[in-house]
């Protein structure tokens, strides 16, 4: 019988290994026989255990960073709170560098605001006329009304309004916006031509 995890790479053979692990507790004969084959087996089992302890600390400081960027805390009040024992200092700088930049702009994103609110009201509008249009023309083109046309409906007037106010479909707001110009876009030909 062909060892199925002959042909892993490392970096392969190691994801197999704690995957296996992790929903089994053990190992089969064939990982054991493919990583004798090709590794030290103790080395081996160091390096993936290394790899799940870095996994578990990245995690930990993630969720740190988090905590601290909801409430507000700046990048050097993050890089005063947070040490690790696992990270070296430069790979620990990158890595909140990293996540500060993406949590804090999920937080922007996610904040709603009047400028918010007035540039998707603005987009509801445009949305709405641009998607009849759509709506309109191709309800012209094919004579047949389709619920299939509400996907890409909901595209267009998706990409307007995240075009005006700059956030994604994730704020609230921005959600209901696309949300009403489909709608909108909808009813406005049956209130038309009716």
């Amino acid at each position: 019988m062909k060892n199925f995890y002959k042909n892993f790479n490392e970096e392969d053979l190691i994801a197999a290994y704690l995957y296996m692990k992790e929903h089994t507790g053990e190992i089969n004969e064939e990982m054991t026989e493919a990583i004798n084959q090709k590794f030290n087996y103790n080395d081996f089992i160091s390096k993936a255990d290394n790899k799940t302890l870095l996994v578990k600390e990245k995690g930990r400081i993630s969720y740190e960073i988090y905590q601290l960027v909801v409430q507000g805390s700046d990048l050097d009040s993050v890089f005063e709170n947070i040490s690790s024992t696992v990270l070296n200092n430069q790979e620990l700088e990158n890595f909140i560098i990293l996540k500060f930049n993406e949590f804090s702009s999920v937080k922007v994103n996610r904040n709603i605001d009047r400028d918010t609110i007035f540039k998707s009201i603005l987009g509801v509008f445009i949305s709405s006329v641009i998607g009849l249009l759509f709506f309109l023309t191709t309800i012209l083109i094919t004579g047949v009304f389709s619920f299939f046309l509400l996907v890409p409906l909901y595209i267009i007037n998706y990409f307007l309004i995240r075009q005006i106010t700059g956030k994604t479909r994730d704020n609230l707001i921005v959600f209901l916006a696309v949300f009403i110009s489909v709608i909108i876009s909808t009813l406005l030909p049956f209130v038309f031509f009716t």
